[in-house]
């Protein structure tokens, strides 16, 4: 039969159910379902192709299972069923209330052949209690909740839940408020919503022109979301319905929540409200949450910096510092971090290199070397040292890459590392910027923001500061080392029957040197003095006074005073300044003839000599205390005797100093050792240097020996 034979109230008919309110459909005899209107779509969630062929009972819940027959037995026997109120079940499970008009169809013959169901969804005025319950629901749950994951899950809860969507979505504006992120979402498939993760502000779609407007946007069909967002013109559309009602706080929108209907649906006055008062309550939560989060980063980053601060402080060698620092960002802040410093002729070097992943530090060094950096470039590490100015890329994508590459292997180097996001800072310390530090996101998720270009550059300003001190503190600690060795003996006397050796050892490069000196003055073929000293104080003005002193003492010597009366007119010289100077002095005179030495100690540590059958001896006896304190002194004279054979140590108390051990135990230590060490007098003092060097706290030592034959 053509189109146009086709009876006129049959047209009427097919029209009348095809645009009717109310969900038609028709099912045979053992229930199957025959036909399907429109509004059955909206109603019950399912579309005709997913509906025709099935059992009616796929609409009836479990606990109204024995309505089904109940009704047949009434078709069976003639009746209609008029405005019968029951349950039925949405596609999403959710429960629905409706009111059925149910009428038997007959054959030619009169034979009950099925049933037409006339049913309208009478939920709404009966959904106050459950949109109250959903409502109180989730007040409760965001009293309690200070995170923005558990805020957006709990709203997609409800909202989903109470809708019967089959999906659903919150965007928040990101750092800039040019882009919005999707935090949250929940029915979506990956492939679906992977191209919606990031999205333009400006976009011409519902969730950005919803934050843009602050005006919630409901549609019925996906003929009616293309035409009215030019955005998703030529887009698989795959859902019929939706509704983004914005997330705002004192009427500024951040935010939206979205949700989609795989069924046309329709949003009557209760489910706006609900949805509208839900996403108002959730909003207020997620603001706090935003707060919160603020608070607790900037707890987070004071934590930070304040073991950024400890680290930079722990030591005075540039290249170990940044090296330490470019570890500790990669557990936080960023997963690359990369070190340059200025040379003196202008060029780059590479000291630091960090890598949340071990393995690919070795790719990050091999990009580096294989593809310098071109100290000419644009932007990037030479750009920021030349101008002073730092460089935040938070995006850095795939284009920017190839645009950059200087060939396919560049390219791909690159792409393995993973430079998502980006910032380069300035390292810069009294007006003078020696090199750059590079941050880089890995993460696909992670973008850098102004705030973690805030907390970049201002570890870069303390990094800067501190490897400025630790280069000046170097540029004197070498002056003063190289001071301190200038005043001491080139070399010492040489006289038959003795043998000395010397040794001097300044502190490590991290600490200033400090005062100690030793000499050795020959008095003719038989006498000798020997003397060994520190000057309290460190760096150069204590290497200064330490020459002072030296020379004032040996001069004493040449003039043929005794220990005690030259010690004396040494602390008159020590006196004199503004400033006195206390300096720790142990001065021996050694007479050869009589196998004898005399000495003062003023506030030094004693001397030690080992005697021929390997005991060891202290030059104890009463002290004196150290020049420089007091202007008249008792200067207490030792003599001990030096058979031949014997072997006499003096030093200062770097050598056996430490931290947390008691002064005697380890003198006690050295005397032990001494008892153990080479005969000669150089080999006994490389041999105690070797031992103790990695006991000792890192201070200046000083030794001087004597063997006699």
């Amino acid at each position: 039969m053509s189109a146009s034979s086709v009876p006129v109230s049959e047209v009427r008919l097919a029209a009348i159910v095809e645009s009717s309110d109310d969900a038609i459909i028709t099912k045979d005899r053992d229930g199957v379902i025959t036909s399907w209107n429109p509004a059955a779509e909206r109603i019950y969630g399912y579309r005709a192709e997913e509906a025709i062929g099935r059992p009616v009972s796929i609409l009836i819940p479990e606990h109204r299972a024995g309505e089904e027959r109940m009704i047949l037995e009434r078709m069976l026997a003639g009746e209609c069923v008029d405005h019968y109120e029951s349950e039925r079940v949405h596609r999403s499970g959710r429960l629905l209330r409706v009111s059925l008009s149910i009428s038997p169809l007959t054959d030619e013959d009169g034979e009950f052949v099925g049933a037409s169901v006339i049913a309208r969804d009478v939920t709404a005025s009966d959904r106050t209690p459950e949109f109250a319950s959903r409502l109180h629901e989730l007040t409760r749950a965001l009293s309690t909740e200070i995170t923005r994951d558990g805020a957006v899950s709990r709203l997609l809860e409800q909202a989903v839940g109470g809708l019967g969507a089959d999906a659903g979505a919150v965007g928040l504006l990101d750092s800039t408020g040019k882009e919005i992120e999707l935090v949250g979402s929940a029915g979506y498939t990956e492939a679906g919503i992977g191209a919606w993760q990031r999205f333009p502000l400006d976009a011409e779609v519902p969730m950005s022109m919803a934050i843009r407007s602050g005006e919630a946007i409901w549609t019925e069909s996906a003929d009616e979301l293309s035409r009215r967002f030019s955005g998703l013109a030529g887009a698989n559309i795959m859902f019929a319905s939706l509704a983004v009602i914005p997330l705002a706080v004192e009427e500024r929108p951040f935010g939206a929540l979205a949700l989609s209907f795989g069924a046309q649906h329709q949003f009557p006055p209760q489910e706006r409200t609900f949805l509208v008062t839900a996403s108002q309550q959730a909003a207020q939560t997620l603001d706090r949450a935003r707060v919160y989060e603020v608070e607790r980063l900037g707890r987070q980053r004071l934590s930070f910096l304040a073991g950024a601060s400890e680290l930079l402080a722990g030591s005075l060698d540039p290249d170990t510092t940044l090296r330490n620092l470019a570890d500790l960002t990669t557990q936080g802040m960023a997963d690359w971090c990369a070190v340059d410093l200025v040379e003196e002729d202008g060029g780059l070097r590479n000291v630091a290199t960090a890598h949340i992943d071990p393995a690919k530090v070795r790719l990050a060094n091999d990009l580096r070397s294989r593809y310098p950096v071109d100290p000419d470039a644009p932007t990037g590490v030479p750009n920021v040292v030349r101008t002073g100015q730092s460089e935040l890329y938070s995006e850095i994508p795939d284009e920017l890459l190839v645009e950059a590459a200087q060939d396919e292997e560049h390219l791909e180097l690159m792409r393995e590392l993973g430079l998502m996001s980006g910032m380069v800072v300035p390292l810069e310390a009294r007006g003078r910027v020696f090199g750059a530090i590079t941050f880089v996101a890995s993460d696909p998720r992670r973008r850098f923001d102004q705030g973690d270009l805030e907390l970049a550059e201002d570890l870069a300003r303390r990094a800067a500061l501190a490897i400025d001190n630790s280069m000046l503190f170097r540029r004197e600690h070498e002056a003063a080392v190289t001071l301190q060795r200038s005043l001491l003996p080139r070399s010492l006397p040489q006289l038959a029957g003795v043998q000395f050796a010397a040794h001097y050892e300044p502190a490590a490069a991290g600490l200033e040197v400090g005062g100690d000196w030793y000499d050795v003055v020959a008095q003719g073929e038989d006498r000798a003095t020997m003397t060994i000293g520190d000057v309290a104080g460190r760096g150069v003005q204590a290497a200064a006074v330490m020459g002072r002193m030296a020379a004032a003492l040996r001069a004493y010597v040449l003039d043929h005073q005794p220990p005690d009366e030259a010690l004396r007119r040494l602390n008159l010289v020590m006196r004199e300044p503004e400033h006195p100077q206390m300096a720790t002095v142990l001065h021996l005179q050694l007479d050869l003839s009589s196998g004898t030495a005399t000495y003062v100690r003023a506030g030094h540590p004693p001397g030690l000599l080992r005697l021929p059958d390997g005991r060891v001896e202290r030059l104890g006896g009463a002290g004196t205390p150290p020049l420089g304190v007091f202007d008249e002194l008792d200067y207490r004279v030792h003599s001990i005797s030096v058979p031949p054979g014997s072997l006499l140590l003096l030093y200062t108390d770097g050598l056996i100093e430490r931290s947390d051990r008691d002064f005697d135990v380890e003198l006690q230590h050295l005397c032990a050792a001494l008892a153990e060490a080479p005969g000669d007098a150089a080999g006994c003092l490389r041999w105690l240097a070797e031992r103790f060097s990695a006991k000792r706290i890192p201070d200046d030592v000083a030794m001087l020996a004597v063997t006699r034959s």
